[in-house]
């Protein structure tokens, strides 16, 4: 009986010491499992939030020291200086029209472009040459007149001086005066029959042409408008910035292309700058004399091409390394470490800038907002 009761008592206590060795093992395993967490836990990086951070993959350029010229590549206008009116200075009827007048037609310095009919012009010519012969003639004869009543003075009262009167003095100054008149309106009439044939002092092309043969032409009426070919020049808008990158712009060589012959590249040079901004645009218009204008017509459309100073040895980037304006990202230490830069030139696909401290690389991959304060690591790039 006593060995009965013994049996179930073993077993109690045989339950109880597993159910202690069972409790101390979660303990133990819970402590190494907290131990284990905090040691990897020191080893990840984690946010301020607490959550793990994990390291962005990067693409990074290292950019190679190059030399470089300013190209500034932009649009421009073929345009004349000014317009000058076909306006006659003399009236009178159009008895000839040169085929050169009509529109579009090309002519030479001093050609006769119309002609007004010019015999009224010759006879005023012929009239005011007789009214010269008349007063040349009338102070020669008061001329010895006068002479005559100085002789006679100095015979009756010798010397004593002589009356201006007497001396036909007045009469002289008018004679002479008249002979003034006389050879002015002579020359006038010479040049009004000189005017009758319509000319400009320069080679140009006409751009537009209301005469005709028969036609009434009044003196200051404008009757067409032409141009001079050595006044074509290209107008070139250009912001601040670039006209900045290009400074000094005047005597800088310019290539352009015509739109129609994209093949055929003209040379220039810029001659001077506008004096403020447009108001609307805010460019400035440079102005290029071409060195062949004779192949150049108003209104076309070019594309213009023009070389700045030697920016010496600069770096090269994609444009997809730019973050702003004037800010590139490199890698340094394995984080995101922002480069100020100074961009000296742009184009499309590349930024020229001074030449700065690269690190382990500048950034060409886009970032997320969220990695920029985080670890990074490069996966590749490229070499320029």
């Amino acid at each position: 009986m006593q060995a009965e009761d013994a049996q179930p008592e073993d077993v109690n206590d045989r339950l109880g010491w597993i159910q202690i060795a069972i409790v101390a093992g979660i303990i133990v395993g819970a402590l190494a499992l907290t131990a284990w967490l905090a040691a990897d836990a020191a080893r990840v990086p984690r946010e301020s939030n607490g959550s793990e951070t994990a390291a962005a993959p990067v693409e990074v350029t290292r950019p190679e020291r190059i030399a470089h010229s300013i190209i500034v590549e932009t649009t421009g206008t073929v345009r004349a200086r000014a317009l000058v009116a076909l306006v006659p200075e003399v009236s009178g009827q159009a008895v000839e029209v040169a085929e050169v007048a009509r529109a579009g037609g090309r002519f030479e310095a001093g050609e006769t472009l119309a002609q007004i009919d010019p015999r009224n012009y010759r006879l005023a010519v012929d009239r005011a040459r007789a009214a010269l012969a008349d007063a040349q003639s009338a102070l020669m004869r008061l001329e010895a007149e006068a002479g005559l009543a100085r002789e006679e003075w100095e015979r009756l009262y010798p010397g004593e001086p002589i009356a201006p009167l007497t001396a036909l003095e007045p009469q002289l100054e008018a004679a002479r005066a008249r002979l003034i008149g006389a050879r002015a309106d002579l020359e006038q009439a010479r040049l009004n029959l000189d005017r009758t044939a319509l000319r400009f002092p320069f080679a140009g092309r006409i751009t537009d042409t209301r005469l005709e043969v028969g036609q009434q032409l009044n003196a200051g009426q404008s009757y067409g408008e032409a141009f001079a070919l050595d006044a074509l020049e290209l107008a070139v808008p250009l912001s601040p910035d670039e006209l900045t990158r290009i400074a000094p712009a005047e005597g800088r060589s310019v290539e352009f292309t015509l739109e129609g012959a994209p093949s055929q590249t003209f040379t220039g040079t810029i001659v001077r700058e506008g004096a403020r901004l447009d108001d609307r645009s805010r460019l400035i218009t440079v102005f290029v004399r071409p060195d062949d204008p004779l192949s150049l017509r108003p209104g076309q459309f070019a594309r213009v091409r023009i070389t700045g100073n030697e920016a010496g040895e600069i770096m090269r980037l994609p444009a997809s390394a730019m973050a702003g304006l004037s800010e590139v990202r490199t890698v340094r230490d394995g984080r995101i470490a922002p480069v100020r830069v100074d961009v000296l030139d742009r184009t499309a696909r590349f930024v020229f800038v001074a030449p700065f401290e690269v690190n382990e690389g500048v950034i060409i991959s886009p970032l997320p907002e969220s990695v920029l304060s985080g670890p990074v690591v490069i996966i590749g790039g490229e070499d320029e």
